[in-house]
């Protein structure tokens, strides 16, 4: 799990805001090379474009070839930290992505309900006012996406979502990445859902078209 992309998929839109640094490391074509995406939050894949997409998707791609496959050391996120808002807990996530803003040079740190006090003790407005003080970027995994909302209104800092009751963007950019890796590319592939008409869905629903994909869906009524 830890190579299968999804460690990489945050910290490339991160690391996409310094160019000039990038072009130390880069490897391979980029595959849309005028997007700017400095400072943006990742709620929803529905507010990327397909250029946006496809270049999170080589940058993470090249950043998986250059730190795993040539051991490379790719300080891009050193000196920056990460606030992880953990509502729900989840294995995966949470050492992916620690491990890979941690192999990027950055500092990550994992916060529970119990750490922070999140809507008891400190309101959603605070936290995020908070941890913008103190961080470079929120990634928060949660139960109500309009928390993610709120935080991203308050926030000066990009929100990245790493899960909530309607989208799981984090989780298909993963499984794009994987796809890519197996077919050669996206255009044209047919994917076949079956289960619950969940988060995970609802993210295919938000992207699959504008990468070229097929979506073929069978869940309960």
């Amino acid at each position: 799990m830890l190579f299968n992309g999804r460690n990489f998929i945050s910290f490339a839109k991160l690391a996409g805001t310094n160019k000039h640094l990038l072009q130390q490391f880069w490897y391979g074509t980029p595959a849309q090379m005028n997007v700017y995406m400095k400072g943006r939050d990742l709620l929803t894949l529905q507010n990327y474009t397909a250029d946006e997409l496809k270049y999170l998707l080589w940058m993470a791609s090249d950043l998986k070839q250059r730190i795993k496959h040539k051991g490379e050391f790719l300080p891009l996120m050193q000196g920056k930290s990460l606030a992880m808002i953990f509502e729900k807990r989840s294995t995966r996530t949470r050492l992916s992505a620690e491990t890979g803003f941690a192999l990027l040079g950055g500092h990550p740190s994992f916060l529970t309900t119990q750490d922070i006090h999140l809507g008891t003790n400190e309101s959603l407005t605070d936290t995020a006012r908070v941890l913008s003080s103190m961080t470079n970027a929120i990634l928060a995994r949660v139960y109500d996406h309009n928390d993610l909302d709120l935080m991203a209104k308050e926030a000066t800092i990009p929100i990245i979502n790493g899960l909530s009751d309607l989208y799981h963007p984090l989780q298909i950019l993963a499984d794009y990445l994987t796809l890519q890796e197996h077919f050669g590319g996206l255009q044209g592939l047919t994917i076949a859902w079956i289960g619950d008409g969940n988060n995970v869905l609802q993210s295919f629903m938000t992207s699959a078209a504008k990468l070229g994909m097929h979506l073929r869906i069978a869940t309960p009524r």
